[in-house]
């Protein structure tokens, strides 16, 4: 027992926290007798309290000599005249699904045991990425299969853990993604959506597999260099046991007014204090390090950190999580990172005020980076007289080392190391305009000012499924315009100073079939992967893998060091050049070996041939990578004290020295 909170763990050991109970039992039965199905008439037995534990019963599954097998479980709490209360075990790492969600435990030789696992061979030679090394690719799981047609108006998405593996996993690491995070796979309540309502917190969703399912998918994972990244939702839970067995004492009271959000679910208490610990955080820091010792997991994101509204209790499950891991697995890295879209930094620095003064998490999402890259990508980076020049915009962009508040109008406090940032230009996070998968914001945009169509959804999709895919004949200039800018959009997130994070179906200019703007909709608008395959965008993937290779590849990339070396003299005029030019030197002198360098022409005007300083004079060393998509290959001539290259409207051009 650890500060008054039992180990669930033990074996042979149910353990359950109940409140005001007189007395608790558990019924169970063996699962292959689901043709007798009646709980009522199954085998009970009493759970006696847990010594020096207050409000926690437990009974040993070992001494009830039981025959082998799998059983299933639930437990029933007397509480005065009331009628019985039956709940499920909240610590339940397999649940089966009939009348009713119940935890499972299973039998051998009498004594309860747990299905094993072969972790050998789990790793590829090197080990798994660092941090500063990470790319990661961001997958709701039910995307990963194809839509399975539900009306005229809907599809519904049901990828699982073997959809994953056998469709996508080579594909993933063959373009190079070297971390997955995993929007949420714990059970939850509602089918359809993401999974951001937790119910079993220690167990996989029944929707997605069993807990051999999910291990082989982590496993198989590492053996391709792939970190794996959870999704994890502590705000509040959703038609969780914990609120029926000993609800006030792990959630706040759905009654009491809070500027926490509870999305449809119970709001977790903080604050309640039992035996020299608080239940819920505690509850939270066993799941998560449950999850580390058995299913390897690589880092965690906290979801809802600003709803969530205790930096304590996050701090503590960092510090809590990162022990963890150290003790189970001292050589490999780890991250936790939390989503504050109200954009603090300071959470990811040791500065006065935190809690301690201490860093609060690893690293935060950067919606600044969203938000600024798409203004960025349209050329909408407006600025008025005394507020920062938009050629300071861009640098902050880049570097990172200021963030932008868009309300303010002002920078605030950025990153001072890039594993504190990840950086992301679409994320699964869209309900908005703006917000949108990418082609849907660039296309959509050029079909209106070319009078293509009004750039709605619908608009976009038609273009895409029934022109672009009529005829090798049938072109679309602003078709292709986008794809490239796409393509540019990739070459900016990948070499700027930061964890690089990109949506599913990003890669290959996937759009959106239903509205984003619905909260459901949204979550049942899966991937079309057949678009990988339409004229243009089976183009896309071979650029995003390029340039995903070299900031894998690239130690340039893998440090902070950023260098503007030009800007068009007119950048910061109203119609002005909006082109510029960076490097990302490695800590060396400009023009050395090894350099990342970018050339940018974020504007609507095109140059043929246009003039740039170029410090590398090892010109054949220089190497374009994530080629342009748009038109003819495209020029690039270095010259004694510069060069000349081309550069189509709206496009982000890499080289490698």
């Amino acid at each position: 027992m650890e500060n008054g909170f039992p180990d669930v763990r033990e074996e042979g050991a149910l353990r359950v926290p109940v409140t005001d109970a007189d007395r608790v039992e558990v019924r169970f039965a063996p699962v292959l007798s689901r043709d007798r199905f009646d709980p009522n008439d199954w085998r009970r037995e009493t759970l006696d309290p847990v010594p020096d534990a207050t409000d926690w019963y437990e009974v040993d599954v070992n001494g009830l000599d039981l025959p082998d097998g799998r059983y299933e479980y639930e437990y029933v709490v007397h509480r005065g005249d009331d009628d019985p209360v039956v709940a499920a075990d909240p610590f339940a790492e397999e649940i089966t699904r009939f009348r009713g969600h119940r935890g499972t435990f299973r039998i051998r030789h009498g004594e309860r045991y747990r299905p094993s696992f072969s972790w050998e061979d789990e790793l590829p030679e090197g080990g798994l990425p660092e941090n500063n090394e990470l790319v990661i690719y961001e997958l709701p799981l039910r995307w990963a299969a194809p839509a399975s047609p539900m009306n005229e108006k809907r599809n519904v998405p049901d990828g699982d853990f073997e959809h994953l593996l056998t469709e996508h996993l080579d594909e993933l690491a063959e373009l190079g993604v070297n971390a997955i995070e995993l929007l949420p796979i714990q059970d939850a309540a509602v089918t359809l959506d993401w999974g951001y309502g937790t119910r079993f917190f220690f167990a996989p969703d029944l929707d997605f597999g069993d807990p051999i399912d999910a291990k082989f998918l982590v496993k198989e994972c590492h053996k391709r260099g792939i970190r794996v990244l959870m999704d994890v939702v502590m705000n509040h839970a959703r038609e969780c046991p914990l609120e029926v067995l000993a609800g006030d004492t792990f959630f706040l009271d759905p009654e009491e007014k809070s500027d926490r959000p509870d999305w449809g679910g119970r709001r977790f208490d903080y604050e309640v204090f039992v035996d020299g610990y608080h239940p819920a955080r505690e509850f939270l820091h066993r799941m998560a390090e449950f999850w580390i010792r058995e299913y390897h997991v690589d880092g965690f994101r906290i979801d809802e950190f600003k709803g969530m509204d205790n930096w304590e209790f996050v701090q503590e499950f960092r510090d809590r999580t990162r022990a963890a891991h150290r003790e189970a697995f001292p050589d490999r890295p780890f991250l936790v990172v939390a989503e504050d879209s109200w954009g603090r930094t300071r959470i990811v620095r040791d500065v006065e005020g935190n809690p301690e003064d201490r860093t609060v998490v690893d690293g935060m999402w950067n919606f600044d980076f969203r938000d600024e890259s798409r203004r960025l990508l349209r050329d909408e980076i407006d600025t008025e007289l005394g507020e920062p020049s938009r050629s300071d915009r861009i640098r902050a962009l880049i570097s990172g080392d200021r963030t932008w508040d868009d309300t303010d109008r002002k920078f605030e406090e950025g990153f001072t190391d890039l594993s504190q940032a990840v950086n992301y230009v679409t994320s699964h996070d869209m309900g908005q305009r703006g917000e949108q998968r990418l082609m849907n914001y660039v296309f959509g945009e050029l079909v209106r000012e070319r009078g293509l169509g009004d750039g709605s959804v619908e608009n976009v999709k038609y273009l895409l499924d029934n022109l672009v895919t009529a005829a090798p004949g049938v072109r679309i200039d602003a078709h292709e315009e986008a794809v490239d800018r796409v393509r540019g959009s990739f070459a900016l997130l990948l070499t700027s100073v930061g964890i690089p994070m990109f949506l599913t179906g990003e890669e290959f200019g996937d759009v959106h079939d239903l509205d984003y703007t619905d909260w459901q909709l949204k979550m049942e608008d899966p991937v079309d992967w057949s678009r990988r395959d339409y004229p243009g965008h089976d183009a896309l993937p071979e650029g995003v893998g390029d340039l995903i290779d070299l900031r894998t590849s690239t130690a340039a990339l893998q440090r902070n060091e950023v260098e503007f070396f030009y800007e068009h003299p007119t950048l910061d005029d109203e119609d002005g050049v909006r082109a510029f030019a960076y490097c990302r030197t490695g800590g060396r002198e400009l023009g050395s070996e090894d350099q990342v360098v970018v050339v940018a022409n974020l504007g609507p005007e095109g140059f043929e041939a246009f003039d740039i300083p170029w410090p590398w004079t090892d010109t054949d060393r220089i190497e374009e990578r994530g080629d342009p998509i748009r038109g003819t290959p495209p020029e690039f001539v270095p010259e004694e004290e510069g060069a000349t290259l081309s550069l189509s409207p709206f496009q982000v051009r890499v080289f490698t020295t």
